[in-house]
This record gives structure tokens, sequence and C-alpha cells, in this order.
């Protein structure tokens, strides 16, 4: 197809125009982005996380001016031209119509650019260019860039805004430990606000829950029904709804065959693609075999309690649930290799923190402690794993109870989530 050269002027100056950060929140990624190597560095993670809004705020961290191309292929003029040469066809353009110096190169939702990978290789093995890439699925993390880009990129994963990130959004500066004690109620209502509305980025800014099930829809269309070819859609939307209902707990695809009466194969396609588009997460059972752990049941976890609660039907009638869930999603965005750990007689603990295959952490996460069976079950739970993997000590994570326990050689410290969220990690 005759590519209208026109148009792409038209729509390149759109975008570069587009790049001004007036507004524009920093985010902790920005600190994390090695943006000294020669790989390409890609952000991948959910829509509306605010994947857009980081690669505006690297163009200005880099102190850019003229020697960069922004597009953000989810513009309607690449709905016609998706094919790779588009992209080199674009960095022409460029060159001939804005500055023939390009150094740098920002590919916003590069997954709608058909092959993109072949393209972008091309680029990377061919000039000196510095390449930026987003998307909105996990696949380019796997099969899509790893079998063309091995080793010439490096993946960060952006999720909605993390507590701490937050409050920040909210204008409430922490400087100090003084700060948190001094600011300690404004911070709790908060993050009563952060358990119901979630991280996403519109929302927190705005307020507007309605936005959620609008991302929630969006995803499931343009991330996994036209992606995939879904034909069956209520079946898919039915079984989101489901996961996003149960998050917290163990969802096997045996469940999900019999409670949807469609085949195991595509209960276990409709899971991986709601994964792939990074609306839930699932969690492995700790065990040494391997074998064991793959055969293990697994917990799913959402992306995002405000999703959670505005799509579900019963998810934030469990505070603990949601406490739990967003204990994982920092885990997740701290990088930590985590699962969920069984004790041989058979009693759960939510998380054992792993680094270096060596067990560094057990955590626990109850909304509360007060009633007295449920604290001795917890602590009970946890002592037992801690025997098993040699820890001396363990956390609980709860919603506003603080203490310290020292139960013969193990120390169990008791802290609120919304606290362990704002530490350094």
């Amino acid at each position: 197809m005759k590519i209208d050269k026109e148009h792409l002027v038209k729509i390149i100056d759109f975008w570069q125009k587009s790049t001004k950060t007036k507004g524009l929140l920093p985010r902790d990624i920005l600190g994390k982005i090695n943006y000294s190597v020669r790989q390409i560095i890609d952000l991948v993670g959910p829509r509306r996380s605010g994947k857009s809004s980081i690669l505006k705020l690297v163009i200005k961290q880099l102190n850019l001016s003229r020697n960069f191309l922004y597009l953000n292929f989810e513009d309607p003029f690449f709905l016609t031209y998706n094919e790779p040469q588009i992209i080199e066809e674009a960095i022409e353009i460029f060159r001939e119509y804005f500055n023939y110096n390009l150094k740098y190169l920002f590919f916003d939702e590069i997954q709608e650019i058909k092959n993109w990978e072949r393209a972008v290789r091309k680029l990377y093995d061919g000039e000196n260019f510095k390449i930026f890439i987003t998307g909105s699925s996990s696949k380019l993390l796997n099969t899509e860039i790893s079998s063309l880009i091995t080793g010439r990129h490096l993946s960060y994963r952006i999720f909605p805004l993390s507590f701490k990130e937050f409050i920040a959004f909210k204008k409430i500066k922490l400087k100090s430990k003084k700060g948190l004690i001094l600011k300690e109620k404004t911070i709790l209502r908060r993050f009563d606000e952060y358990l119901e509305i979630g991280g996403f980025p519109e929302v927190v800014l705005t307020g507007n829950q309605e936005l959620l099930k609008n991302y929630f829809f969006d995803i499931l269309e343009k991330d996994i029904v036209i992606r995939y070819n879904v034909r069956e859609k209520d079946v898919l939307e039915k079984i989101a709804v489901y996961l996003l209902t149960n998050a917290g707990n163990i969802v096997s695809i045996e469940a999900l065959k019999n409670t949807f009466n469609i085949s195991f194969s595509a209960a276990s396609s409709y899971l991986k693609y709601l994964k792939d588009a990074f609306l839930v997460f699932d969690l492995l059972q700790f065990s040494y075999s391997l074998k064991k752990q793959s055969k293990a049941l697994k917990k799913i976890y959402v992306v995002d309690t405000g999703l959670a609660n505005n799509v579900s039907f019963k998810f934030s009638e469990d505070k603990g649930r949601m406490l739990e869930n967003i204990v994982f999603l920092e885990l997740k965005n701290r990088g930590c290799e985590i699962y969920y750990y069984k004790t041989k007689n058979n009693l759960e603990v939510d998380f054992l923190v792993r680094e270096k295959s060596e067990a560094k952490e057990v955590i626990q996460v109850v909304w509360s402690l007060f009633d007295k069976k449920t604290k001795e079950r917890e602590i009970k739970s946890l002592l037992l794993a801690m025997d098993e993997l040699k820890l001396k000590q363990g956390t609980v994570l709860t919603y506003n109870e603080e203490d310290v326990l020292q139960i013969k050689e193990k120390l169990i410290i008791i802290k609120p989530v919304f606290k362990w969220l704002l530490s350094a990690s």
C-alpha cells in the first residue's frame, strides 16, 4: 500500500508536539531505568498504567530537544498503515522534514504494528539509535521479543501507581519518618481511598471510577478479543469477572472448565490471554521440587484493586483479600521472587520471598488480629513456616495494628500495610 507521506508528516508533527510534560507527575520507574546501555528499553504493562506519560518524562529526563522521534501507534493512521516498513518510512520522513540528526526513537504501543520486532531489530543492528518501546501485552517480554532481539533489550514492568506514588499524586510529601508520624491519619484516609479506587493514574487524579469499567472492556477487546480472534466474548468476560471476584484465592483451570462449561484447552487459553494482558497474575506454591511446584494449584491476583472493586461482584466485601492483593502488587513492583507457602501439615502462609535461591522472608496478611482465634491461627502458620524454612523473623501485615512478638528465638513483626508500603526497599 502506498503511504500518504503528507499525512504522515502531520502525524509525526502531532505526536512530537504531544511530548510536553507540563502537568505530568514523576514516577518511581524513572530512577530505575538504565539510560546508559546500548540495548532497547521496553516498558510493558497494562493499558492506562501511565506508559505514554513515562516515555514523555524520559524524553524530559534525557533533556532532548529536536533529535528524537516519538510516535504512538494507537493513532488511527496506523490502522491502515501497520506494516513494519511504516516505522522506517516515518524515520526517513522525520529526517527529511524535521531533523536529520535523529538519535532517539520512542515507539508507544508498538504491538499495534505487525511484525514490529523485525523492523526494530533492523534499526538496532543497522544504526546507532537509542530505542525505547512500550507495549500492553506481556507477550512483548516472551516470544515476540525473545525470538528476535534476545540480548538486545532491557525490560521494565509498568504497573498502576504504588501507594508511595499515589500519595505523591495527592500532593502529600513525606521527607522523613517524623512526617509519616505527623501525617498518619491523613495517610490512612488516603490508604482507604487507594484500596477502593486503586492506582490507575487518571482515576487517581480525577476520582472518576467509571473509567475503570472502560479500562476493563478496553483490555478485553483490544488486547485479547482482537489480538487472539476470540469468538466467545461473553465467556471471556464472565471468566475475567470471575477471576477478579476471586482475587487472592486459588483458582484452577479445571474449576474454570467446570464453572463455564468449556473445554480444558479453552479455559487454559482464556486464562493465558488474561495474564498476557496484565489483567491478572498467578502465584505459584513454593516447593523444592519443580515438578511438584508446577502441578500445585495457583493463586490469582488482579492488577488493580479499584478495577476489581468496580467490575467484580464481591471482591470489595473481603477486605483481607484486598490487603493481600495490594501486598502482592507491591512485591511484584519491587521485583521480588515470590510464592505462597504451605507447611508440611497444610497451613498456608500468604507470601514467601526468596533471594538467590534462599528463603528471605515470610509474610502473612490479615485485616486484623483483634480476634484471638484469628491471631492464634495466623501466628501458628507463620511460626511453622519459619521453622521449616529456617527463618528467625516473620512479618504479619494488618490494616492498622502494630506490635513486636518474641516467641522463643523467633521474632514476629506486626505492621500496618500502609507503613510497609511506604518503607524503602
